[in-house]
């Protein structure tokens, strides 16, 4: 408290006293004790609000400041877990609308080493952010890119993030954002200090925008002035420069010709330093023209069409995604043709526009409303194990009912297997002998899905396998977990087994990476990794690996899910509205915070399924899919959204990222002057 009464103290200080501030209240906390995921939050906020001094003197005891201030959050920030963690309240903030942020919250970056910067970048985009956040979030960069020259790794981190928007084929979003700043990145060539880091996101942007010259015609009036600042340095680095700057302006004048007037005087300034000898093909790679000119992409690239995030709804999308890449559950879902209730007809109609569509990603309302289970509050991070076991609980049952009404044979009632059940279901029997008199009793249970627990004390080689077997190991029943004998008539040590008498023809496996800690009375996630087998045994039957919802973050209570799958020998990303081609060896590869969670696999003697022809639909779910069609068409025809119309209109605000409530605070003012 006397750290926060001192903070506040202050009222309107120069950007030296704010920093200073900061400064003193990290020296206090530090002498304490370490600082704490929510003073890490507070402190990427309050450098937020430092402002640069434009007096000499005073800028450089601000920079000594700064440089006091990074080296205490160097020796705190010690994990890769916590740097990544920074990272996320680094990226909360410079994708808020609201906020004119300073440049100096930028101070963070130089926490981590450059060559991880691709990594933490992978790791913020599949925390599955909206659309209108990460676009806010690259043109803040970027214009932070022409006011601050400290931050080595500014530069570094814009280009990663532009390559792993590229990757999601975010191509809208680098588009727009290039058109709002080139030009003034372009100006930032003729300052030494500042061109290591901004000459490599100039050119990225100029040899990608390639399906419209207005990128380039917008640096096109600078051209002349920049060049002849180049030669007038006649550095190394200047001179590389310029004959980039030359080759690069020749190739988009060759791509984008008809523009005379504006390309004359630019001829003129490039003739006498072309050299045809060391032409360069800059225009040589991937083209940002698929998302432009659409409000809603095409779904060509990947061949699958996304869901939208509707505010923490990732746990629902990444479930729904690996139901449909189950495909003979998808395909009896889609050709059931008896009047079933509202969450069955609402899940064909999505599996039919999952399949046929040409959207790039839809919005599974009717499903959210329908399938929401109790204590599921709108808008919050939910666990996408206990989602689906309410879903598919729900559709059973429903499916049940109908089997149930008068008009059906009684002989079908409890004969015929729903959907789910034939699709997922199992059969365990579960032996419990007393130790006492030996007496056994036996009990059979349907089971949709296996709850893996780790063993207690964890072992680094680890696999799915393992965790099967220490599954079905015989269980101790002693102390608190006493077996009820009813031939002694009290509690005695037994011993329980369990075994499958049933293999299931879908083996759907859910990983508890969580541990009840008694002294924090909370469960708290084991970022433990495990070997994923492509191939598991249970009894006598083989399985194969096709789908696996994905947890990332470093809290049970927070993070985000998506979901690999495999159709045919293809591997495919589902993660929201985004869907890109994978492979499986990417999924094995993952390490935590991003962790495998449930686990799809399909019995090896399961025949696959071909994909359903729209003409086996039903006249319902194709009336459907001709209205989805028209409504592309008319969205195709609608102009692009600049940036600036982007950022200011007046719609409802977007849904809030997949954080949880482990990554918030109230405490925001801890560190405001």
């Amino acid at each position: 408290m006397a750290v926060k009464q001192k903070v506040s103290e202050c009222v309107d200080p120069s950007a030296e006293a704010r920093l200073q501030t900061i400064l003193r209240a990290l020296q206090d906390i530090r002498a304490c004790s370490s600082i704490n995921e929510k003073t890490w939050v507070n402190i990427v906020s309050s450098l937020g609000t430092v402002l640069i001094p434009s007096d000499p003197v005073e800028y450089k005891r601000f920079i000594g400041d700064i440089e006091n201030v990074l080296d205490i959050l160097a020796k705190e920030c010690s994990s890769q877990e916590l740097i990544f963690f920074t990272l996320k309240s680094f990226y909360d903030e410079i994708s808020k609308p609201e906020k004119q942020l300073s440049p100096v919250m930028s101070i963070v970056l130089q926490l981590m080493d450059v060559e991880n910067i691709p990594t933490a970048v992978k790791y913020i985009l599949n925390m599955g952010y909206h659309e209108q956040s990460l676009e806010r979030a690259l043109y803040t960069l970027c214009t932070w890119l022409k006011k601050w020259t400290w931050t080595k790794n500014l530069g570094p981190l814009v280009l990663a993030f532009m390559r792993g928007l590229e990757n999601e084929h975010h191509y809208d979003i680098l588009v727009d954002v290039t058109v709002a700043t080139v030009d003034q990145l372009f100006l930032l060539l003729i300052l030494p200090d500042i061109r290591k880091s901004v000459e490599p996101v100039v050119f990225y942007m100029l040899s990608r925008v390639q399906h419209s010259p207005q990128a380039f015609h917008k640096i096109a009036p600078h051209v002349k002035n920049v060049i002849e600042m180049l030669e007038r340095e006649n550095s190394e680095s200047s001179r590389e420069c310029l004959a980039k700057v030359v080759r690069l302006c020749v190739e988009l004048m060759l791509h984008f010709p008809g523009y005379a007037s504006l390309y004359e005087p630019l001829k003129k300034t490039l003739h006498s330093y072309y050299s045809e000898s060391k032409h360069q093909h800059f225009l040589d790679c991937k083209s940002w023209s698929e998302g432009s000119g659409t409000v809603v992409p095409s779904r060509c690239f990947s061949g699958k069409v996304g869901l939208n995030n509707l505010g923490n709804t990732c746990y629902m999308n990444s479930v729904l995604q690996a139901l449909f890449m189950t495909k003979t559950f998808r395909n009896r879902i889609l050709l059931n043709d008896k009047e079933m209730m509202a969450l069955f007809s609402k899940l064909q109609v999505l599996f039919a526009l999952l399949q046929h569509s040409k959207k790039y990603s839809l919005s599974p309302n009717d499903i959210l409303n329908l399938s929401r289970p109790p204590g599921f509050v709108p808008g919050h991070q939910h666990d996408s194990s206990e989602f689906l076991g309410y879903l598919l609980d729900t559709l059973h049952e429903q499916e049940k009912n109908l089997f149930s009404q008068p008009e059906l044979d009684d002989s079908m009632t409890g004969i015929v297997p729903t959907m789910v059940q034939e699709s997922f279901g199992g059969k365990t029997g579960t032996v419990s002998q007393c130790d006492e008199c030996l007496t056994k009793s036996e009990r059979g249970d349907n089971f949709r899905e296996l709850q893996l627990s780790f063993p207690p004390s964890i072992c680094e080689d680890q696999s799915v396998q393992t965790l099967l077997h220490y599954y079905l190991q015989p269980e101790k029943l002693s102390g608190d977990n006493q077996y009820h004998c009813d031939n002694c008539g009290r509690l005695t040590d037994g011993e329980r087994v369990t075994k499958i008498i049933d293999p299931p023809q879908r083996l759907v496996l859910t990983l508890k990476h969580f541990r009840y800690d008694p002294a924090l009375q909370q469960r708290t996630k084991i970022l433990q990794r495990v070997k994923l087998n492509s191939h598991l045994q249970l009894e006598n039957q083989q399985y194969e690996l096709y789908a696996a919802v994905v947890h990332c973050g470093s809290s049970v209570d927070s993070g985000h899910y998506y979901t690999f799958a495999r159709d045919g020998s293809d591997w495919y990303k589902f993660n929201d509205c985004s869907v890109m081609k994978t492979t499986g060896e990417d999924l094995c590869k993952l390490k935590p915070p991003e962790t495998p969670y449930i686990l799809f696999y399909v019995r090896q003697d399961c025949v696959e399924p071909e994909n359903l022809p729209c003409a086996l639909l039903s006249s319902r779910l194709q009336s459907a899919l001709s209205k989805d069609l028209l409504e592309y068409e008319t969205d195709k025809k609608k102009p692009l959204r600049t940036y600036n119309t982007r950022q200011n209109r007046n719609d409802d605000p977007p849904p809030p990222g997949c954080g949880g409530g482990g990554f918030n605070t109230n405490n925001s003012n801890m560190f405001v002057c």
